[in-house]
């Protein structure tokens, strides 16, 4: 029994005066700042959820600043069927940011490159990649608005302006 315990004692000295780091979880440098640009927002009715929008300023993450970019992912309780009438096409739902519409509304899939970099991703979640005209507005107030439920307003801070 001493013979058992002092080889453990001793296997524990040795691994604990390793010199080589152990890491669990590797950094993940691209996510991280991901999570740093990503607001959530929920829209409410008797605190029961009727949507969900989670949406990520891409511009700091790209550099880009030509127009103002967004990965967004929603979730609609009671959703059309139909892809082309679901998520940001669902006609009782707005998205604008500053009160202007999107130029563009790309659907994404979860194998897409952008998908697989970003955090909070769901399969129950419509994926898309949203494009704005440039705003020269020190905030950005991402809406997304259902006019007889509610609305969630996410607040960005506008990346050229940094």
């Amino acid at each position: 029994m001493r013979k058992i315990i002092f080889g453990l004692l001793a296997a524990l000295l040795f691994v604990g005066c390793s010199s080589k780091e152990l890491r669990v979880f590797a950094e993940d440098k691209p996510y991280i700042e991901a999570m740093r640009y990503t607001k959530k927002g929920d829209i409410l009715l008797s605190l029961e959820h009727k949507a969900m929008i989670i949406a990520t300023y891409l511009n700091p993450l790209t550099n880009k600043d030509d127009k103002e970019y967004f990965f967004v992912r929603v979730f609609i309780d009671n959703d059309f069927e139909d892809e082309n009438r679901s998520g940001l096409f669902n006609p009782s739902y707005s998205l604008t940011l500053n009160g202007q519409k999107p130029l563009k509304i790309t659907k994404l899939s979860t194998d897409s490159e952008l998908a697989k970099r970003m955090p909070f991703i769901e399969p129950w979640y419509h994926l898309y990649l949203v494009t704005f005209a440039k705003s020269e507005d020190e905030r950005l107030e991402l809406t997304f608005r259902n006019d007889a439920v509610g609305q969630a307003v996410l607040t960005f801070r506008n990346f050229a302006k940094e």
